[in-house]
C-alpha cells in the first residue's frame, strides 16, 4: 500500500483507531488511580583501590575499580546486605524482600556506583538507603580484604552522596503513564484498521469501483442514516445531500446525443445494495421533472417499492403477466402527478417464467408508448435469473453497488454475466459512500443559508427640503392659491417623484455625498419658495 493509500484507510477507519486510542487511555488511567505511590531514596558511592605510587599502577588500579563495580551491583541488591540491613534497622522484613527493593546503577566509563530504594513510605525508604550507605562500604571491606589481615583491603567503597530522598513519588507518572497509554491504544487502533482493510474484499473506493465495472458512473449516493426510516428522501427531504445527488443520477440518464432512454432496469448484484430506494426516488425526480414515469415492480420475490410509495397490490404484474385484465386495470397511481406504478401483485411460484415469457415484452412495449420514462425494479442478477432476463430487455441497465457491503468478486461476476446476456448500457450508481472515499464532496454548501440581510434605508431629504416634491411637481400656469397643509399630513400624503439627474456641481456648489444635490440648487431652491410664499397673489399679478 501507498502512503496515500494509508491516509485514506486512516480516513476510513478513525472510529476504531480514535476507540483504540480512548480505550489505552482509559486503561492507563486506572493503572494510575489503582497504582500506589512509590518513594525513591538513593545514595553514590565511590569505589577506588589502594593507593599506588607509579602511574601504571594508578592506571590498573583504575581499571580494576571499574571491572570491580560492574560485580558490585549484584550485591547492592543480594540476599547478604538485604540481611544486614533487616539487622542494622530492626526490620520484621524478610531480607529478600528489603533486597528487591534495592536497584543498582552504574555511571559509564566512572567508578561511581548508586543504590536506589523504593518505598510506599518516604522515610522508610530514606532509612534503608541510609542503612545500605553504612553496610555496604563494610561488606565490600571484608570482601577485599587480603589473606594477610594487616595489610588494608585491595579495593573499597565509601558514600560520596546521600542518602537522598527525591522530592515527589517516583511512580505513577499520571502524564508519562497516560502518554504511554495514548500512543499503545494509537498503536493497537492503527493494527486493527490494516487488519480490517487487508481482510475486508467489498468495494470500498471509486478506483476499484471503476475496474470491476468499466461503464459510466452515473452518480455516487452518500450514506444516509435516515434511509431506512424515510427511504422517499427526495420527497420528504429535498434540501438533503442525498436528494441532490439523486437528482444528479437521474440527469445523467438521458442519453448524450439527447435520444430519451425508455426503459430502464435497476438492479444490484446481491440483495441489500438499495437499489428499490434508488428505482422510486428516481420515479419521483422524473415526476418532478415533469415527465411521465411508470414504475414497474417486477421484483416478483422481495418486492418493497410499492411499499415505500403507499400503493396497495391488487392484481399487479404477476395477475398481468397470466393474463388477468389489462395494463390500464393494473396500474396504481403513485401519490405524485404524473406517477404511476405497477406493483408486483401476488408472488408466484414461477417469477422467472412470467418475466421471460412474450407477455413481458408486450407489457414493456405498451409501456414505452404510454410512457416517457419505464423504471423497472428487477431482482439482483447473482442469487436468481430474473435480473439478467429483465436487463435483456431494457433501453440500460442500472446497477447499484453499495460502499463498504458488496464484495468485489461477487461485482465482477455481475458485470460477467451481463456482458454475457448481451446487456451494453449500463451505469454504476455507488450507494453508501463517505466522505473518506476518494472525489466524494464533504463540503457545507447544503446546509441551511443564513438569512440575507434586510437592505439599507434609502437617505431621507431633510426636513427643509422635504416640500420641494410638492413645489416641483406643480403644473404650469396660473393656479389658484391653496391653504398650506399641516406638515405631518403632507408627509403622509407625498407622493412619490423620480430623483431628479445628478447635474455636475460647478463654482461655488458642493455636493452631498449622500442626497447627490448641490449645495447651491438647494440654497436657491429654498429662496424661490420663500418668495411664493411670501407673496400669495398669482404669479400674473406678481410678474406685474
Amino acid at each position: 500500500m501507498t502512503a496515500r493509500e494509508y491516509l485514506t484507510l486512516l480516513g476510513q477507519q478513525w472510529r476504531w483507531i480514535v476507540g483504540a486510542a480512548l480505550v489505552g487511555v482509559v486503561v492507563a488511567g486506572v493503572a494510575v488511580l489503582l497504582t500506589p505511590a512509590s518513594y525513591a531514596a538513593s545514595v553514590t558511592f565511590y569505589v577506588s583501590t589502594a593507593s599506588n605510587t607509579s602511574s601504571a599502577d594508578a592506571y590498573q588500579g583504575s581499571l580494576l575499580s571499574q571491572d570491580r563495580v560492574k560485580s558490585y551491583t549484584e550485591l547492592l541488591s543480594g540476599y547478604r546486605l538485604g540481611e544486614e540491613v533487616v539487622t542494622d534497622l530492626r526490620l520484621p522484613d524478610d531480607p529478600q524482600s528489603v533486597a528487591d527493593q534495592v536497584s543498582a546503577s552504574v555511571s559509564p566509563n566512572t567508578v561511581l556506583l548508586e543504590a536506589r530504594v523504593t518505598d510506599a513510605s518516604p522515610e522508610r525508604a530514606q532509612a534503608i538507603a541510609g542503612a545500605v550507605g553504612r553496610r555496604f562500604p563494610a561488606l565490600i571491606a571484608d570482601l577485599e580484604r587480603p589473606a594477610d589481615r594487616t595489610q588494608p583491603p585491595t579495593v573499597s567503597a565509601r558514600v560520596v552522596e546521600g542518602p537522598v530522598l527525591a522530592p515527589g513519588p517516583v511512580s505513577p507518572k499520571p502524564l508519562v503513564d497516560l502518554g504511554l497509554g495514548l500512543a499503545a491504544g494509537l498503536l493497537i487502533g492503527v493494527t486493527i484498521a490494516v487488519v480490517r482493510r487487508s481482510l475486508d474484499r467489498s468495494v470500498l473506493s471509486l478506483a476499484q469501483l471503476a475496474k470491476l465495472l468499466p461503464h459510466p458512473l452515473l452518480g455516487t449516493l452518500p450514506r444516509d442514516r435516515h434511509t431506512d426510516r424515510t427511504p422517499l428522501f427526495l420527497r420528504d427531504r429535498p434540501m438533503s445531500p442525498a436528494a441532490e445527488s439523486l437528482r444528479a443520477v437521474h440527469g445523467n440518464l438521458a442519453r448524450p446525443d439527447g435520444e430519451g432512454v425508455r426503459v430502464v432496469v435497476v438492479t444490484s448484484a446481491v440483495e441489500g445494495e438499495g437499489k428499490s430506494t434508488l428505482v422510486v426516488n428516481l420515479a419521483l425526480a422524473e415526476a418532478n421533472a415533469g415527465g411521465r414515469v411508470l414504475l414497474v415492480e417486477a421484483d416478483l420475490r422481495r418486492p418493497r417499492a410499492s411499499a415505500y410509495l403507499g400503493v396497495p397490490a391488487g392484481g399487479g404484474l404477476a395477475g398481468l403477466l397470466a393474463g388477468q385484465g389489462a395494463l390500464d386495470e393494473a396500474v396504481r397511481p403513485g401519490g405524485v402527478v404524473r406517477l404511476d406504478v405497477l406493483p408486483s401483485g401476488p408472488l408466484p411460484p414461477n417469477p422467472y417464467e412470467l418475466v421471460e415469457s412474450a407477455r413481458m415484452d408486450a407489457v414493456l412495449a405498451e409501456a414505452r408508448e404510454r410512457y416517457d420514462l419505464v423504471l423497472v425494479d428487477a431482482p439482483p442478477v447473482l442469487p436468481v435469473a430474473d435480473g439478467l432476463a429483465l436487463a435483456r430487455r431494457a433501453d440500460s441497465v442500472v446497477v447499484v453497488v453499495r460502499a463498504g457491503a458488496t464484495r468485489g468478486a461477487l461485482v465482477r461476476r455481475a458485470h460477467e454475466l451481463l456482458v454475457t446476456a448481451g446487456v451494453s448500457e449500463v451505469g454504476v450508481v455507488f450507494n453508501g459512500v463517505t466522505t473518506a472515499v476518494e472525489g466524494q464532496y464533504a463540503g457545507r454548501y447544503l446546509t441551511t443559508p443564513a438569512p440575507t440581510p434586510a437592505p439599507a434605508p434609502a437617505p431621507q431629504l431633510p426636513a427643509a427640503v422635504a416640500p420641494l416634491a410638492a413645489v416641483e411637481q406643480r403644473p404650469a400656469g396660473p393656479a389658484a392659491p391653496s391653504v398650506p397643509a399641516p406638515r405631518a399630513v403632507a408627509s403622509h400624503h407625498r407622493r412619490p417623484r423620480h430623483a431628479p439627474p445628478r447635474q455636475q456641481a460647478t463654482g461655488g456648489q458642493h455636493r452631498t455625498p449622500t442626497q447627490g444635490i448641490a449645495v447651491g440648487d438647494l440654497v436657491g431652491r429654498l429662496a424661490a419658495r420663500g418668495s411664493r410664499t411670501a407673496d400669495p397673489r398669482p404669479p400674473q399679478e406678481r410678474s406685474s
